[in-house]
């Protein structure tokens, strides 16, 4: 049989114990055809066949981002950048709240994102006050680079209804000036609230933008993603039903389901490239508090397990994660399923103790160990010193029997792989800076949680993040071999070339 494609001369690390490194990969319309050395793919080379010399770099499986936020990160491209790479004052910030606000005409919304109090130079959140000054007759929207937070201006604020008696919702907090009662315009985890005010990007302006997302993730090998956004319902379904059939995002898509939508969910229309991804529960972490609270938070999981739900639970800080831990737990002890794959997102700060318990229930745990790299310097200054040795403790989780995947949570950081493997092998900041504990993985360990343990998350592994026959032909081609590449040399490898389902996607210089 004659392959379609063909990639040769390669460091194939084929992420499957019964396949050891190959030469070359052959595929056939969009699955793999066979996986062995160069003499003994060559006969699958026929008159059509695209052949790529690969030079002696690495052919890997595609790279599955195991927690993303689709929308989001598209949104987010086409906002305004106030990330640390942009501004590093609150005066910058200003800046460019004047330039948008003179180049848009007033009474737009200035959408704005990124911005990291702990690396400006006030070291603080901006106010309602100093956004009024630079954008006085625009509402603006500024959100903080972990997507919980928002600053809000005063028009802003006044169109979402929001004043010195406005009551947080259960798990929200609005910012009060100590001495008058008036909103700071800072909301903590009250994103629902403001959504309702903020008018959505037209359909155009979002195909746009999920085009712009769509090149990115292609550009960093990654051919599938999972987007986890808790509040996933028919409309947002429907949404990226539409924009994947239209063409503007290519990567392959499980979408996770907002628990208040998990009656209607099995009628959703699905396909090949469109999948129906876990439940998806989020822990607000305030002040020490969580909600829902834990009793809610058990009946919430148990009712899922009866119903037979793969349940996935936001949990970052370590009451949340070890809340998590017991209702998932408490779950599979009262309601034995086999095979149920529950996850817990972030799991940030986790303890031993905690470790242990997720690892006898059997749930995975999906990391995102690029944020040790982004975020490694503001971990050092802001998380205890005490709790510096079990933050993101992939090592201790790994011991416990838990199996780890990793995705990036973009928007908050980009979509990039090589950082995240950086940070699980090195586990160091973008400065250098070495992160206490002795947590770190292996490179195979690490190439793991990006592609047969992210498939695996998502009960995936049959079709894909291995190379092996029969499975869906999605690559990736890196310029060199991660797994002899020593750790402080992973940052300069880069993508080279993407496939999904046979056909090259994205290339350097195509």
């Amino acid at each position: 049989m004659a392959a379609t494609l063909v990639l040769h001369n390669a460091r194939v690390i084929t992420m499957d114990a019964a396949r050891p490194p190959a030469e070359a990969v052959s595929v056939e319309g969009d699955r793999i055809l066979a996986v062995g050395s160069d003499a003994e793919i060559r006969r699958y080379v026929g008159p059509g066949t695209e052949v790529v010399d690969c030079r002696g770099r690495a052919v890997l499986p595609g790279f599955i981002d195991a927690h993303c936020h689709v929308l989001a990160y598209a949104a987010s491209l086409l906002s305004l950048d106030c990330s640390p790479a942009a501004v590093s004052s609150v005066a910058d910030i200003q800046a460019a709240l004047r330039r948008q606000a003179e180049a848009i005409p007033g009474g737009n919304w200035i959408r704005a994102v990124g911005y990291s109090e702990v690396d400006l130079a006030e070291g603080r959140h901006p106010t309602r006050w100093e956004l009024d000054a630079a954008a006085p007759d625009h509402p603006v929207r500024l959100i903080h680079r972990s997507g919980h937070a928002c600053v809000l201006n005063s028009l802003a604020l006044r169109l979402c209804g929001i004043g010195s008696e406005t009551e947080e919702p259960g798990g929200g907090c609005l910012e009060r000036d100590l001495s008058t009662g008036e909103p700071t315009g800072l909301l903590l985890e009250m994103n629902e609230l403001v959504e309702r005010a903020v008018p959505p990007l037209s359909y155009e302006q979002l195909a746009q933008a999920v085009g712009l997302a769509s090149g990115r993730f292609l550009a960093a090998g990654v051919t599938s993603v999972v987007d986890a956004t808790h509040s996933n319902g028919p409309a947002e379904w429907e949404l990226l039903r539409r924009l994947r059939q239209e063409g503007h995002l290519a990567p392959r898509l499980t979408a996770m389901v907002g628990f208040e939508h998990r009656e209607e969910a099995s009628g959703w229309e699905k396909d090949s490239f469109l999948e129906l991804g876990a439940l998806k529960i989020a822990i607000k972490e305030l002040g020490g508090g969580i909600y829902p609270e834990e009793d809610a938070l058990g009946e919430m999981v148990m009712e899922a397990q009866a119903q037979g739900w793969q349940v996935a639970i936001h949990a970052v800080e370590e009451r949340a994660v070890a809340a998590a831990a017991s209702a998932l737990a408490g779950a599979v002890a009262q309601l034995p399923r086999q095979d149920h794959r529950h996850r817990i997102e972030h799991c940030g700060l986790c303890p031993p103790a905690v470790a242990a318990r997720i690892g006898a229930a059997g749930l995975v745990v999906v990391s995102q160990p690029a944020f040790l790299y982004h975020n490694g310097e503001r971990y050092l200054r802001q998380v205890a010193p005490q709790k510096q040795g079990y933050l993101y403790p992939l090592r201790s989780l790994q011991r416990a029997g838990v199996r780890l995947a990793a995705g990036s949570d973009c928007p908050v950081v980009p979509p990039d792989v090589i950082p995240g493997l950086y940070g699980a092998v090195g586990r160091r900041s973008q400065g250098g800076r070495l992160l206490p504990g002795e947590e770190a993985l292996s490179i195979g360990e690490a190439l793991a949680m990006y592609t047969s343990a992210a498939a695996y998350a998502s009960f995936a592994e049959g079709e894909r993040g291995s190379i092996a026959p029969a499975k869906v032909a999605d690559l990736v081609v890196l310029s060199g071999d991660p797994t002899t590449c020593p750790p402080d040399e992973l940052l300069g490898l880069r993508p080279e070339m993407t496939i999904i389902g046979g056909q090259v996607v994205w290339a350097v210089g195509r």
